[in-house]
């Protein structure tokens, strides 16, 4: 649980959940709930990572995560002074690099992202990684902002 208070600081801020599916926590223990839940969950170390950030001299520190969860929905975060730095690209590369590459994720012919419409900097992100538009459902998610509508992405598996 070394990454408790990193995540914490992620959870907590307002403007990093604005487009989060829930309201950011106002207590630690719903962060160690979260934690413990990607730790012990079936896909840490498969398609579920914390992201780190070590510049040199200095112990790494967690600023983001990233991962796939029920093998076909991707989603991520990444700490206010990181943003448009390039950490989530990178990321998201490995991420995404890694789990075409998977033996226990072969089966998986797509990978989907339901994303407000308002988060331009996640659809972009996306978009640059070949991910295309699919639909638009309106008052998906009701959220801390209230209800929310979904773009729906996809991006299909490479061809060999």
């Amino acid at each position: 649980m070394n990454d408790l208070q990193d995540l914490h600081e992620l959870y907590t801020d307002e403007e990093v959940m604005r487009y989060w599916s829930t309201a950011p926590h106002s207590q630690l223990q719903q962060t160690e709930d979260t934690l413990r839940f990607m730790i012990y969950g079936e896909y840490n170390g498969r398609c579920d990572f914390v992201i780190d950030y070590a510049p040199p001299s200095t112990a790494p520190k967690l600023i983001g995560k990233l991962g796939i969860w029920d093998g076909h929905e991707i989603g991520f975060m990444l700490a206010r002074p990181f943003w448009g730095k390039g950490h989530m690209k990178e990321a998201m590369a490995e991420l995404l690099r890694d789990f075409w590459q998977r033996e226990d994720m072969k089966a998986q012919d797509e990978i989907v992202a339901d994303v407000d419409p308002r988060n331009g900097a996640c659809i972009g992100l996306l978009k640059s990684f070949g991910f295309k538009e699919t639909g638009y459902r309106e008052k998906t998610w009701e959220t801390h902002l209230g209800w929310c509508d979904s773009l729906d992405l996809k991006l299909e598996r490479p061809k060999d």
